[in-house]
């Protein structure tokens, strides 16, 4: 019997399920239930429907009760954090996963409304609880919803103790029961987060906030129909700075109307702060994604607006922070390597970890003198306040040093422009394919077999130095499917299949003296490298 059809005699799926299950075209069941969706450090993401490999009720309750028995085999008196995002579901799904924990005797503090991630990971350190929940999918598509999970620092689980959850997921009873909703709220057994833990975020915000400029900064702000608007309003006007919304993408939306794909990495996603930009003459603009965790900006220098990267807002804010005090900026290993000779310059260390800010989080508990936590996927933190990346503190961050550069008479951009005058230029990109379903997985792990069969021995010209297989080679780290090439002139590779969307990712990283000259090899690199894995 398929589990296709298991599914459908099951009593314990409901009719609506089952009548979804029926409708579904061939390509569709066959996406549906070709696998289970993976379990990860990163925890459960995937699109909504029917079958193992979707999100839905029954797997929300599945991968609640494996975090729970982790949770129980590591603390008997167990509580936990639980939070969602705007998305469609998130907020059933939360009080499916508030249910099913509670049920098992875990104490369970859940969110009242939409809350971002950066203010789970703060709760759940506020409230010393042995973990936490948030449902969200982050910047993926509408049609996506999932379930990340948090160990009691703050930050989300490592590989080791991913693999205990994945372990008791695998082993779980076929039915699972739980107590309801409404009696376990009267029970006590799941209580509602306090406003004052809220409080106490935003004024933890503020008070690792530096107010002395005075001049005056406007910042037009998406939210992309996220949860993170309330706070970021609430940081940036108590700074004293102009905080202009685009009011049709301010309010949570699960459809995200005006924005099918979140992701303020993608430059499509500022068109209408653009707009309004332009309208109201803003210093800066500024966007976050769904839960709150990642920030993009644009920033107005010479009559347009300039896109900011990942990378060089985690350099611009390296630089400012260094320049204040030493201490340690702990960054991943397919982040930009121009900051190794900054902090060189400026007496700070700076600490590499593996992609995920699960690891910038674990370095953070390790250490004394944490000035900053940034990855080049737009996420980052320069606060101790939590142990995941914060777009609202690096909205708030940002414009403090915009305000306080402003006052020199420069833009965030000028500041970029003197690091790169100072220590050489540097042109990090990404080259990406999203290659979806059964197919699409097998063509990724064909092309990375064959990457680390037949390496890259030249990059428009340069030859090969030195390649570390994450996977396979001896490094230090924990296994990860990374694998990187170093090459003469500082110019680097790096070959990663996203853990949570399916996608390859090949990172660039070039270096050199002249702007336009090193404009010209990317183009050559980056058409070199789009034959090469040729999809």
């Amino acid at each position: 019997m398929t589990i296709f059809e298991k599914e459908l005699m099951d009593p314990q799926y409901d009719n609506d399920y089952h009548s979804r299950m029926l409708s579904l075209s061939r390509e569709e069941k066959y996406d549906s239930y070709y696998k289970t969706l993976e379990f990860g450090t990163a925890g459960m993401r995937g699109k909504m429907g029917v079958g193992p490999n979707r999100m839905h009720i029954y797997q929300i309750r599945r991968v609640s009760a494996a975090f729970g028995n982790y949770l129980l085999s590591e603390r008997e008196d167990a509580s936990c954090v639980i939070a969602f995002d705007s998305r469609n579901s998130s907020l059933e799904f939360s009080r499916e996963a508030a249910v099913t924990l509670a049920s098992m005797g875990i104490k369970v503090y859940l969110f009242r409304d939409y809350s971002s991630t950066p203010e789970l990971s703060f709760a759940v350190r506020s409230l010393r609880a042995s973990g936490g929940v948030v449902i969200t999918a982050s910047h993926n598509p509408p049609e996506y919803n999932g379930y990340k999970v948090y160990h009691y620092s703050g930050r989300q689980l490592l590989d080791e103790e991913a693999a205990k959850v994945l372990d008791f997921f695998e082993n779980l009873p076929s039915k699972i029961t739980n107590s309801s909703y409404s009696q376990l709220i009267e029970e006590g057994k799941i209580e509602f987060v306090s406003l004052e833990v809220l409080d106490e975020y935003d004024k933890t915000l503020l008070s690792g906030i530096k107010k002395e400029s005075q001049a005056e900064l406007r910042v037009v702000y998406s939210a992309l129909h996220g949860v993170a608007g309330r706070g970021t309003k609430a940081l940036l006007s108590k700074m004293g700075v102009e905080f202009i919304p685009v009011e049709s993408q301010f309010e949570p939306d699960g459809t995200f109307p005006e924005a099918k794909y979140p992701n303020p990495e993608e430059p499509s996603v500022f068109e209408k702060a653009l707009e309004l930009g332009r309208e109201k003459q803003a210093d800066l603009l500024l966007a976050s994604d769904p839960d709150g965790d990642r920030l993009g900006a644009m920033v107005y220098h010479e009559g347009e607006y300039v896109s900011l990267s990942g990378n060089e807002i985690g350099l611009l804010m390296a630089g400012y922070l260094m320049a204040q005090s030493r201490g340690e900026v702990i960054t991943s290993i397919v982040s930009g390597y121009l900051l190794e000779d900054m902090a060189r310059d400026l007496g700070s260390k700076v600490t590499r970890t593996l992609t995920g800010f699960k690891y910038i989080g674990e370095r953070m508990n390790q250490i004394f003198d944490f000035l900053l936590g940034y990855e080049e996927s737009y996420g980052y933190l320069s606060l101790d306040h939590a142990r995941d990346k914060d777009a609202i503190q690096a909205a708030g961050r940002l414009c403090e040093m915009a305000k306080v550069y402003k006052e020199e008479g420069k833009t965030l951009i000028d500041v970029l422009n003197e690091i790169y005058e100072k220590y050489g230029y540097e042109k990090n990109k990404q080259i990406v394919f999203t290659l979806e379903g059964a197919e699409g997985a097998e063509k990724i792990k064909e092309l990375m077999d064959g990457f680390r069969m037949d390496p890259l021995v030249s990059l428009d010209g340069r030859e090969l130095i030195k390649s570390t297989d994450y996977l396979n080679d001896e490094t230090g780290y924990p296994k990860s499917n990374v694998l990187m090439n170093f090459y003469e002139g500082g110019h680097w590779l790096a070959f990663r299949p996203s853990g949570t969307e399916p996608k390859l990712k090949i990172y660039l990283g070039l270096r050199g003296q002249d702007r336009e000259e090193l404009e010209e090899v990317y183009e050559r690199v980056r058409l070199q490298l789009e034959s090469l894995a040729t999809i």
